[in-house]
């Protein structure tokens, strides 16, 4: 299998940040054959980022496999697999993705299909979950801080978390802390000039 030559420049520029295999990237890459597939159909990605694959899905999830602690990962409202099938094919997690719409499940289905990704896919609402032994929480414009915080603290063993945020991030903070006393980092994002990476740690309701 190989990649097309116009992929291969991104091979390199990921590269220069995270350490990943040939095999994985062209993984990545039948990975966005069937978003750009599917995305015809239905709405997996923000309409215009489909073009900004690479840095917009693949680096903005790449990027939060450096805060992940322990094996076991929950990924929030995975949509179109971001960033938990991208955690799943690139780091060595037990990556459980839960989505309560049933056509993006059988898409990441597919995906999981053809990339061999190890990802475990429940269609549910995060509420119906009755797994409580994860020890990362995380996710991408599935929610406000408030309510990750809240899954977060129900989910995670840990009491741990990492999202992926925007330009709001701090308003949202100040809002959770109205519920949480919690602690947190905010780290820049290398996808998004205006997002940001957030941990939560040692979460405790008020």
């Amino acid at each position: 299998m190989r990649t097309h030559k116009g992929e291969d420049v991104f091979f390199y520029e990921i590269n220069k940040i995270y350490n990943v295999s040939r095999e994985t990237f062209e993984k990545l890459v039948l990975y966005k054959e069937l978003l750009t597939k599917w995305q015809k159909a239905i709405n997996l990605v923000s309409r215009g980022t489909l073009d900004h694959f690479w840095i917009r899905h693949v680096l903005d999830s790449l990027q939060i496999i450096e805060y992940i602690k322990g094996n076991r990962v929950l990924d929030i409202g995975s949509g179109g697999g971001f960033p938990g099938v991208v955690v799943a094919l690139c780091g060595d997690f037990d990556v459980t993705c839960v989505d309560s719409d049933s056509r993006k499940i059988t898409f990441l289905e597919e995906v999981a299909r053809i990339t061999s990704a190890n990802v475990n896919l429940k269609n549910i609402r995060i509420e119906k979950l009755e797994d409580y032994d994860f020890d990362t929480v995380c996710a991408r414009g599935f929610s406000s801080l408030s309510e990750l915080i809240s899954l977060t603290n129900t989910f995670s063993r840990k009491k741990y978390g990492v999202f992926l945020k925007g330009a709001k991030t701090q308003s949202e903070i100040l809002e959770a802390n109205k519920f949480f006393n919690f602690k947190y980092n905010i780290f820049e994002s290398k996808a998004d000039k205006s997002g940001c990476v957030i941990t939560i740690s040692d979460i405790f309701r008020i």
